[in-house]
């Protein structure tokens, strides 16, 4: 006697920027096909008062906050006698956090003081060696110099001097999320990442190093206003807090007002602190008005301000990517007005640096490093 089966066919709505990774077909895992790269709806065959439990995976792209969107199960009977579907028009949200994959690896590396490794930039300071704070226990890598030996004998352990270049420092983050930010790349492995995208990154890498260094950290980001604003705190909680108020944030359609986020940051935030400002360099026009305000928030604060070029012009102007000689030539123009407005915004007073977003992370670690030193 022939059993009754059913046949059972679920299609689920998702984001645009998320691929279907894995998924169960007829209750085995199953790789999406190449020529259908949603995954195609998930089947199993439903025997009388059986039971079947239907997975699938995602692969998001893109960080922020994300809704799924109509799900439909469609049942199908023996000989196709019965057709019957039903949907379902719940929104369960997702929350995508940044990737942040480098941050072990520079926590540990700024942990043992190699900072060459993360490609940051050690200047000499007058004054010779910094003042001991503590000994921890040797991490392979460590200089051999700083082996306490005394130390050693007595915990039958290596162990290591730890330095401090100076406690209860003030480090606020100022993240641009306006049109300018954008851009996003077009290949690679973070395929769809925006200017925004690289610039959350390497603030929350640079925001872990110091807040394990003992420093105050707050955050926020600006385009024609400020917001969403977290003031400086100290500790491991202060970063769980910066990771959730701004991991959401994405760039918006605004002009952003860098005159106006310091003057607002300025009333909201009094004690001196080092600021860096993560943003672009406006366009010509606009660059008079930019210097004027990094040159008043001087006064106050030591400013630094990062600025995140656009790689695909890099690679025109540099030849590195086939272009007509007219498009070429209009990435010669756009990198030499880039030049000049960086060493214009260099003469606010403000220290200026110029990266590409993907590399941003070691010079704004230099940079902090650096800034962290002169406050002594």
């Amino acid at each position: 006697k022939e059993r009754c089966t059913s046949s059972l066919e679920v299609y689920e709505e998702f984001p645009e920027s998320f691929e279907v990774a894995a998924r169960s077909a007829y209750g085995v895992s199953a790789t999406p096909r190449p020529e259908d790269p949603t995954g195609g709806p998930d089947r199993a065959k439903l025997d009388a008062g059986s039971e079947v439990v239907l997975t699938r995976s995602y692969r998001p792209s893109l960080r922020g906050l994300f809704s799924f969107g109509r799900l439909r199960v469609r049942v199908r009977s023996s000989w196709n006698l019965m057709l019957r579907q039903s949907v379902w028009e719940s929104e369960p949200t997702v929350a995508v956090e940044p990737a942040l994959a480098n941050l072990h690896r520079t926590l540990r590396l700024a942990a043992s003081d190699r900072w060459r490794d993360l490609g940051v930039r050690l200047l000499r300071q007058r004054g010779g060696e910094t003042e001991f704070e503590s000994l921890r226990e040797y991490v392979q890598g460590d200089d051999i110099r700083r082996v306490d030996w005394k130390a050693f004998a007595r915990r039958a352990k290596p162990m290591v001097r730890q330095y401090q270049v100076e406690r209860g420092q003030e480090l606020f983050l100022l993240v641009d999320c306006g049109r300018r930010m954008r851009a996003t790349a077009e290949e690679g492995e973070r395929r769809g990442w925006s200017k925004l995208d690289w610039a959350l990154d390497a603030a929350f890498e640079l925001a872990a190093v110091a807040l394990s260094k003992g420093d105050r950290v707050g955050a926020a980001c600006f385009d024609a206003r400020l917001s969403p604003f977290v003031g400086a705190a100290k500790g491991e909680r202060q970063f769980t807090r910066l990771s959730q108020v701004l991991f959401p944030v994405q760039p918006s359609e605004r002009e952003s007002d860098l005159a106006r986020a310091l003057r607002e940051l300025a009333a909201r935030h009094r004690r001196r602190a080092t600021v860096i400002v993560i943003s672009d360099v406006a366009d010509p026009l606009s660059v008079a008005p930019q210097k004027q305000a990094l040159q008043a928030a001087s006064r106050r604060h030591r400013i630094v301000f990062a600025a995140l070029d656009d790689p695909l012009v890099r690679e025109v102007a540099g030849g590195e990517a086939a272009a007509r000689p007219a498009v070429r030539a209009a990435a010669l123009e756009l990198v030499e007005d880039r030049r000049r407005s960086l060493a214009t915004l260099a003469s606010s007073g403000a220290r200026v640096l110029d990266a590409l977003p993907a590399d941003a992370a070691a010079p704004l670690l230099s940079a902090w490093l650096s800034e962290r030193r002169r406050a002594r």
